[in-house]
């Protein structure tokens, strides 16, 4: 097997997922949920010695963001994602806004028979 085949010069250096995390699957600070929304808590200044993949979470979650937004803006699984948020919400640097509680099945099957009747 030729070793250019595992060679690509243009794309650089490729880390795998699980080093951004230093092989942590759990988040630092406590359970960050899919549609949990992260906004950078504190000033515009960037704190120093942070990752670059933590770096780039707080300047897109200047605006209130969704947990599955960010993956998906730094195509990085949502587990590594969630390690990297948990760890900005342990040192205060972000905040995670909790979704809403889902509504009570019994209400949900209210509504819909209500639909249905309508």
């Amino acid at each position: 097997m030729s070793e250019e085949r595992w060679l690509d010069e243009d794309a650089g250096p490729i880390v795998p997922a699980y080093l951004l995390t230093r092989g942590r699957t759990v988040p630092a600070s406590e359970a960050i949920d899919l549609i949990a929304v992260i906004i950078t808590a504190g000033g515009l200044a960037m704190p120093v010695g942070l990752n670059p993949e933590h770096l780039i979470i707080l300047q897109q979650c200047t605006k209130p963001t969704r947990l599955v937004d960010v993956a998906a803006e730094l195509n990085l699984p949502i587990g590594v994602v969630r390690v990297l948020v948990g760890d900005l919400h342990a040192q205060k640097l972000v905040e995670v806004e909790k979704p809403p509680p889902a509504p009570d099945a019994k209400v949900m099957l209210e509504v819909i028979n209500g639909l249905r009747a309508l």
